[in-house]
């Protein structure tokens, strides 16, 4: 289900990769998600600041300026963004990078190519109303 509270869920997709947030952003939009798209890191963290939160950030890993890293780091560090769930969804498949995704704050981390219909079911699992992995508190504890 995409519609919370009378209004269509809402998305952050980051991905530097034009084409790439582009069919991410029509996958996401056919299933009825609202989609904001930002190119860099620091895009991410404007947009997360500025508007409405968002109900999920899909989050690439390889950005310019800022890492998806840091990124997430930042927003579990934001009091505002810390709760709302981030799923890393990258070609970084290294263990090291699963790890430091892990250690970022991630909820999720998923490398590309990932089929369309694995990542609909993945985000059901953080955005449906019943969703086992929805809006939970975070706990996270920079390391800075």
């Amino acid at each position: 289900m995409s519609v919370k509270n009378g209004r269509p869920k809402r998305i952050l997709a980051v991905d530097d990769d034009a084409t790439a947030a582009a069919a991410l952003r029509q996958i996401l939009i056919g299933k009825g998600y609202e989609v904001t798209v930002a190119a860099t890191g620091e895009e991410a963290l404007e947009a997360a600041a500025r508007e409405q939160p968002f109900d999920l950030i899909l989050l690439d890993v390889a950005l310019p300026g800022i890492s998806g890293f840091d990124v997430c780091r930042k927003i579990r560090a934001d009091e505002k963004t810390r709760d709302v769930p981030v799923i890393f969804l990258t070609g970084k498949g290294r263990l090291m990078d699963m790890a430091e995704g892990d250690d970022a704050g991630s909820d999720l981390y998923l490398v590309k190519p990932v089929l369309a219909s694995k990542l609909l079911h993945m985000l059901d699992l953080f955005l449906t109303p019943d969703a086992p992995l929805g809006k939970r508190p975070r706990q996270f504890h920079s390391t800075s």
